[in-house]
């Protein structure tokens, strides 16, 4: 059985979508194998080193002169006299806009006609104010 692979939950064999979310299911060709499982982990001893015992990990490089030997240290700062050129602004922007006038839903804030009850788009009845 495919499982969601946005929901999780197990759908029937053959099934396209999930009765659930209606996500996409992942589809799965009957007429290719499914791929051969990886091989098992080998340990240190069983690897093949001298006295069962593992070799120990080479030394760190030394520190390169003119950075600190931490690996967490901070990025060298730019230089005070870069200048960062400053973005031109977009053409055709300004103020926005007022919205249009009509009656709004108190849910969804969608315009909805004057003399309408519920909203056509969420059903949520409308007062009469």
């Amino acid at each position: 059985m495919p499982a969601c692979l946005h929901c999780g939950e197990l759908a029937p064999e053959g099934a396209l979508f999930c009765a659930k979310c209606g996500f996409t299911l992942p589809q799965v060709d009957a007429s290719v194998p499914p791929p051969p499982p990886p091989p098992p982990l080998r340990s240190a001893s069983a690897a093949g080193s001298p006295g069962g015992a593992a070799a120990p990990p080479p030394p760190p490089p030394p520190p390169t002169p003119g950075r600190p030997a931490t690996a967490w240290a901070a990025p060298p700062a730019a230089p005070a006299s870069v200048a960062y050129p400053i973005p031109a602004p977009v053409l055709g922007t300004g103020p926005i806009p007022a919205p249009p006038s009509g009656k709004y839903c108190v849910r969804c804030r969608t315009i909805i006609s004057r003399s309408a009850v519920y909203c056509p788009v969420c059903q949520q009845p409308q007062t009469t104010a």
